[in-house]
């Protein structure tokens, strides 16, 4: 396959470039110099060019272009296409090749038929000033120089394939690598794989003009390198030993990682003398493996850069290490779940298991449930008794809010203040109005049971597709949440508010608005597990639910305030300054920026919101007719998206952003039922551990989560991680993630 016919080989020039500017045409015409009478030069644009310069139009350089900017790898495949010569010569417009380059790439095929591509190395002189400049240079003719002869990988900034063997093999990947990448890298891994020889001979030599920084340095190294060639390397499932990945540089990569380590651990003083000593031992294999680099530091840019090179190369390997392993992790997340080859083997065992699974979930949540109406009725709902009282001062004409009422009012030794709002007073009566504190403690924990199989049925219908072990998994799940047990002990209302918002979707996928509206203003009666589902009426056949729902509240406000003969804007400062004391007392999970703005006075919340409301009525004002189309668009999304995955980014958005307390968790009930389900369409090892994080976060007992320092940023670090994969789910590919339609329609 790889045959020279002739002595002499043709040799064909190839340089992309973005731009006319130096240093290309220098490197232009130490490249042209070389060649012989028969070769050709090729000068690819990469995009719609502006004038060449008139020096290059009148040399025997050839000029083309993409057409639009598509990555050095098409450049290069353009050129290929076009050339008559038997080698190509790849050169980068920033590389001035030395006058005997060409002459050795052309002996090198000469005396080696069945050599398929040769490349060399930048020199030991770069041109460009700076430290950075001059270490990043040095460190790949280092690296070049130091590993001659044969290869398994290409370098096309200097570097020569034959074209026939470069056509037969597709050329470079400019599909995958659209901008300067490791498209010459990946090439040469599959010319090794086809049978070719490369060869690195370090005696073809350039000089390298480009001028790094300590920023483009680490950016590229990164995004360009170490990603990409990481993401190559495990597609693959072998490791090159060749360049930079050879086992010095792998040890070296590894004490670079140790070294900051044991500095940071050196400063907890019982571990400081063994950490001080592995930190030392670091250091000196650090020394000792790179020394013959370290060296030619020291010889071409003296002792204080050759210091600072030291340090930049340390720099170097850990972020490239740090890439490769952030890389690796990523990609065995991402790869299919498969089972343990002994549980495959016994399907009869993998069953019980499964059910032992649901069995012990069953028992956790009916001990969650049972404790709670238990102690409920032995000891009396605390929080249902505070509402009741608040409902027996609104009868009387009395506000709840000592900022409110008169100084008789508040001389009442039943009197307190409330944390619900206006509209929630007349909802109390629906609870305690024909039957007082007995009748409302039957009937919120009647309601509570109610919305509990309403939402279990949810979960069955949103998992059952997978199975019937999926279906009770989906059934059960929400039941088990912790919380579930203080909000029916206490008489909460947050089991109830997400039964209403369950019935609000399934009578929004029935197109009924209204009444979907009613569901969702009665679930306001805790706004903060509610508000944020008023998303889901942003459609054209919708948004008359929500107006509904609006008014409903709006009505019930002003009948509060007008039977308490309150102010509405007395009522607005006095509900400021409580919630102000309240937040301050509240377990809050997250939303810390919130909590410090809502523990300032009311006059700085009241101008804060005020400012709010300013900048988005002006933004509304500056969008154009086109941008409100956009917002339309967004809407009639939104009225199609997967029911479960937009609910689950509501409740991921109401629970990080406003006040809760740990019972409120029920309300994350979609997102949890969304995990497993996305566990189960796509059955990666990724979405099982995020399905299983999930459920930790909601399962795990209060006094637990407590008790582990940091436990509550961790719940919340969770709920976001899961709260963007749903998010990405609706509007990138909702299709493949979500599976059959199913959930809540």
């Amino acid at each position: 396959m790889f045959v020279l016919k002739d002595a002499y080989s043709t040799l064909t020039l190839v340089m992309p470039t973005i731009g006319w500017e130096e240093p290309f045409g220098g490197c232009v015409r130490a490249a042209l110099a070389g060649l012989g009478p028969l070769d050709e030069a090729l000068v690819v644009f990469d995009g719609t060019p502006s004038p060449a310069p008139e020096w290059l139009r009148h040399s025997r350089a050839g000029l083309l272009n993409t057409g639009e900017r598509s990555g050095p790898a098409a450049a290069r495949n353009l050129a290929a296409r076009t050339a008559h010569g038997e080698i190509l010569v790849f050169v980068d417009a920033d590389v001035e090749l030395h006058p005997d380059a060409l002459e050795r790439i052309r002996a090198q095929f000469a005396n080696d038929p069945e050599l398929a591509a040769v490349f060399g190395s930048y020199d030991d002189r770069p041109s460009a000033p700076g430290v950075v400049s001059r270490f990043r240079n040095l460190l790949h003719h280092h690296t070049h120089s130091s590993h001659p002869g044969p290869a398994t990988t290409f370098w096309a900034g200097c570097g020569a394939v034959r074209r026939q063997t470069f056509l037969d093999l597709g050329g470079f990947d400019a599909e995958t690598y659209d901008r300067p990448c490791i498209e010459d890298i990946e090439f040469g891994l599959r010319l090794s794989d086809a049978g070719g020889r490369i060869l690195l001979d370090p005696a073809i030599q350039g000089t390298h003009h480009k001028c790094w920084t300590l920023r483009t340095t680490v950016v590229t190294d990164i995004r360009q390198r170490a990603v990409p060639w990481s993401e190559l390397l495990l597609r693959r499932s072998q490791l090159s030993t060749t360049l930079n990945l050879n086992p010095a540089a792998r040890v070296s990569a590894a004490a670079s990682l140790l070294l900051p380590c044991a500095l940071l651990a050196a400063l907890i003083p019982v571990l400081r003398p063994w950490c001080l000593a592995l930190g030392s031992g670091c250091l000196v294999l650090l020394l000792a493996l790179n020394r013959q680099f370290y060296g030619l530091l020291l010889r071409r840019c003296g002792p204080l850069e050759a210091v600072l090179g030291i340090g930049l190369h340390g720099l170097y390997l850990t972020y490239s290490s740090i890439s490769f392993g952030l890389v690796a992790v990523h990609t065995s997340l991402q790869q299919p779940l498969r089972l343990p080859a002994w549980l495959e083997s016994w399907p009869g065992l993998r069953r019980r298991l499964v059910v032992l699974g649901l069995i012990l979930l069953g028992l956790l949540s009916l001990a969650t449930i049972g404790r709670g109406l238990l102690v409920g009725w032995l000891l009396g709902p605390n929080d249902l008794q505070e509402r009741f009282v608040e409902w027996q001062l609104f009868q009387q004409g009395v506000y709840p809010a000592a900022h409110l009422a008169t100084p008789l009012q508040r001389a009442l030794t039943d009197f307190r203040t409330t944390v619900y709002l206006p509209w929630a007073l007349p909802m109390f009566g629906l609870l305690f109005a024909w039957g007082g504190m007995q009748g409302g403690t039957l009937l919120i924990h009647a309601l509570s049971l109610l919305s509990l199989l309403l939402i279990a049925a949810i979960g069955w219908r949103s998992l059952s597709p997978w199975g019937r072990c999926a279906g009770w998994l989906g059934a059960l799940a929400p039941l088990a949440i912790n919380g579930n047990n203080t909000a029916l002990q206490n008489g909460q209302f947050s089991i109830i508010c997400m039964g209403l918002i369950s019935l609000q979707w399934l009578l929004l996928l029935r197109n009924r608005p209204l009444p979907a509206g009613f569901c969702w203003a009665l679930a306001m009666v805790k706004p903060q597990v509610a508000v944020t589902f008023a998303l889901s009426f942003l459609g054209r056949s919708r948004w008359v639910g929500l107006v509904w729902g609006l008014g409903l509240l709006c009505g019930l406000t002003a009948v509060a305030l007008a039977h308490t003969h309150s102010h509405p804007y007395a009522y607005l400062l006095s509900w400021l300054q409580t919630l102000s004391s309240f937040a301050g007392k509240a377990n809050l999970n997250v939303a810390y920026g919130l909590v410090d703005l809502f523990q300032r006075s009311a006059a700085q919340v009241f101008f804060v919101m005020a400012a709010i409301v300013v900048v988005v009525m002006g933004a509304l004002i500056r969008v154009g007719g086109s941008r409100l189309l956009g917002i339309f668009q967004i809407a009639s999304l939104l009225q199609q998206a997967d029911p479960l995955l937009l609910a689950g980014v509501c409740s991921v958005v109401g629970q990080l952003a406003f006040y809760h307390r740990h019972y409120d968790n029920f309300m994350l009930y979609p997102v949890l039922l969304a995990a497993f389900r996305l566990a189960l369409c796509r059955l990666r090892f990724l979405d099982l551990l995020l399905a299983t994080l999930m459920a930790a976060s909601v399962w795990a007992p209060q006094r637990l989560v407590e008790a582990l320092p940091g436990s509550a940023i961790l719940q919340a670090m969770i709920w976001l991680w899961m709260g963007i994969i749903m998010l990405r789910a609706l509007w990138i590919d909702s299709t493949v993630a979500v599976g059959p339609r199913t959930g809540f329609g």
